[in-house]
């Protein structure tokens, strides 16, 4: 038997699915429901749960589902790391936790979007350093200092930051003292996409 309240909940978790063809997150369920706590939201998706008519799918952002019935989300898993706060790279500061979760497959992916892997010191000033994975967007067109994938004379790839010049040229600009920057005709320069992301994990 359940509470008026707990039955509201369950009634927008059903809605949300049949409109928007996912679960919806904790946040959306406290504000479809009006609540200011979502530590009470997350005890109404609790009592759900242990009354069987609600399950949780672990490791899922949108991670409910209706006991009996998809959640018709047909996308694929979604890869999710905990927030557990904000770390001082200042200051000494409490670290304060939280619930959250990062979505790291909504961070980085999207049309037209890759991935490479740096080779080479050039642009450690820009903190990309050699052994790096840069998440690219691909596209034929880059603002002035935007770090950008550039096909120079259609054979030679290289990763520097653009740089617009008044008088026409492209230069591409390392980040690094020990490299010369290159200056050439805006025709021998071809953009091949765009920085968006960065990955780099230690041993």
């Amino acid at each position: 038997m359940l509470t008026q309240r707990q039955q509201d909940t369950l009634d927008f978790i059903r809605n949300y699915i049949q409109e928007f063809g996912k679960a919806p997150l904790v946040s959306e369920i406290a504000e479809g429901l009006n609540l200011t706590s979502q530590g009470t939201t997350h005890r109404y998706i609790q009592a759900l749960v242990d009354e069987g008519v609600l399950e949780r799918l672990v490791g899922r952002t949108r991670g409910l589902r209706l006991v009996g019935q998809e959640s018709g989300n047909d996308e694929p898993e979604a890869v999710t790391l905990p927030v557990m706060g904000k770390i001082a790279a200042g200051r000494l500061v409490e670290a304060v936790p939280d619930e959250s979760e990062i979505d790291l497959g909504e961070m980085f992916s999207g049309k037209g979007r890759f991935v490479l892997k740096v080779n080479g010191d050039s642009m450690i000033d820009k903190a990309i350093m050699s052994g790096d994975w840069v998440v690219i967007q691909s596209q034929q067109t880059a603002r002035h200092g935007d770090i950008v994938v550039a096909l120079i004379d259609g054979y030679d790839a290289t990763l520097k930051t653009l740089l617009l010049n008044d008088d026409g040229t492209i230069t591409l600009m390392p980040a690094n003292v020990n490299y010369e920057p290159v200056t050439l005709p805006a025709q021998r320069v071809a953009i091949q996409g765009v920085v968006v992301g960065q990955l780099r994990t230690y041993p």
